[in-house]
């Protein structure tokens, strides 16, 4: 069973507040282009809110299951650990909404990649990472948390037996490594509608 999380909890500072899984990309917002890519490869889809107020705000879509932050305040490591208590697969797949070309090859990938490890976790050549597109393992997170305030996402990452995955060997399916495209603020979003 392959379960996904679709962190739209955070207060989107850099667009002003709004909410950036309301962003347009083509004819869609973020979120339902997430949806629609994610419905295709995976059994369980949650949207992570911050908290019950939050979901009021989210669009319902079919098939979804909304829950929110056990942990608030926490940002993105909220929604993980949230996710990780709700999660029915033993490995989960974590994107946050601002990231709208998902790709279920890549996400198959590492899924793949996690197996007989904690988390499969994209790296880059200067060592920083990308959490918000990886795979972790729902007891491995659950365990972790147990014993850890700790909100960094570093820090849950480096705790864990992580497969860090090159972002070279994601290029070979997604040569242009569209998937970690992440629209911050009204500008960056300007420039992928030209």
């Amino acid at each position: 069973m392959k379960t996904a999380l679709i962190l739209v909890g955070g207060h989107a500072s850099r667009a002003g507040g709004y909410p950036k899984h309301q962003f347009i990309c083509g004819d869609k917002t973020f979120l339902e282009k997430q949806v629609e890519e994610l419905s295709a490869c995976m059994d369980e889809l949650f949207i992570v809110c911050r908290n019950e107020d939050q979901k009021k705000d989210i669009p319902e879509f079919q098939n979804i299951s909304y829950i929110h932050d056990i942990r608030e305040g926490q940002g993105p490591s909220g929604g993980i650990h949230s996710g990780a208590w709700h999660a029915g697969g033993e490995y989960f797949f974590v994107t946050a909404c601002d990231m709208p070309y998902l790709s279920c090859t890549v996400i198959v990938y590492l899924f793949q990649a996690a197996k007989g490890y904690d988390a499969a976790v994209p790296v880059w050549d200067d060592g920083k990472y990308e959490p918000l597109c990886a795979v972790y393992r729902r007891d491995a997170v659950r365990n972790f948390y147990e014993t850890s305030d700790d909100r960094r996402l570093s820090s849950l990452i480096q705790g864990l037996h992580t497969n860090f995955v090159s972002t070279h060997d994601i290029r070979l399916i997604d040569p242009d490594l569209n998937v970690f495209c992440n629209v911050n603020d009204f500008e960056s979003l300007s420039k992928i509608n030209i």
